[in-house]
């Protein structure tokens, strides 16, 4: 995907009367239940180039609004996904600057024009997946789902049917297995990340216990966090060598 251009801040434009109430995509959910690590799990395979400072750098254009935390961390909706897969695609195949974009969403938001809703993300606003939505919504073949399955990554949450939570597990498992990499190899980091959660639980059930659940959140994605820098910092150490 071509870099990001600079560009000035897109003015606001007014909203007519009889306006949509929420932004669009109206039909999407805009419940804040995803992370920007479940963003980019969601987008990378579409968007590679996608990085979190890139998701800061369209927050601080406006062309998404994420929830913010009492933490201050960004929750975003299937909604803002949507909206940024509409933004990443205008720059990367119209080569449109963000204040175009900015307007095009606009003219969406009031309801002068229309954009069809993709797939992927028509299969995020329903809870109860199959196996084949699963796949499409991850990008990925029904065998890799299988596959995921069958090593424990994943399970089904009724005879048939899956989570939506599950997308981006499969999205990241499926790619890692497509670098050749054995279900046991997966299974063996699932068990490792499985650990730290708990780890972070624990850390975090003292402030939960004083009915702090703010910042019992807050520590449990700040070591979260930690733990996944810790990993990255560690393998490409090796890998350096």
């Amino acid at each position: 995907m071509p870099a990001l251009r600079a560009v000035e801040q897109a003015p606001e434009p007014e909203r007519p009367a009889g306006a949509a109430a929420s932004p669009w995509p109206q039909q999407l959910s805009h419940a804040p239940e995803l992370r920007v690590s479940d963003v980019l799990a969601q987008l990378v395979r579409e968007f590679p180039a996608l990085t979190p400072s890139k998701l800061r750098f369209l927050d601080s254009n406006g062309l998404v609004s994420p929830h913010r935390t009492g933490a201050g961390y960004r929750q975003y909706s299937a909604a803002d996904v949507e909206r940024l897969r509409f933004v990443l695609t205008q720059q990367r195949d119209q080569y449109l600057p963000l204040s175009a974009i900015a307007q095009q969403l606009a003219d969406l938001d009031a309801g002068r024009t229309h954009q069809p809703v993709g797939p992927r993300a028509v299969a995020q606003t329903t809870q109860q997946l199959t196996r084949r939505q699963v796949a499409e919504a991850a990008g990925v073949e029904e065998d890799t789902v299988a596959t995921l399955e069958a090593a424990g990554i994943i399970a089904q949450s009724g005879p048939g049917r899956y989570e939506r939570a599950v997308v981006p597990l499969v999205v990241a498992g499926g790619a890692y297995l497509a670098t050749g990499a054995d279900p046991r190899s997966l299974s063996a980091l699932v068990r490792a990340a499985g650990r730290e959660a708990q780890l972070a639980r624990d850390a975090a059930r003292p402030r939960r216990e004083r009915g702090d659940d703010t910042t019992a959140d807050a520590l449990i994605r700040e070591r979260a966090d930690a733990a996944v820098a810790v990993f990255s910092a560690w393998v490409h150490e090796q890998i350096d060598r």
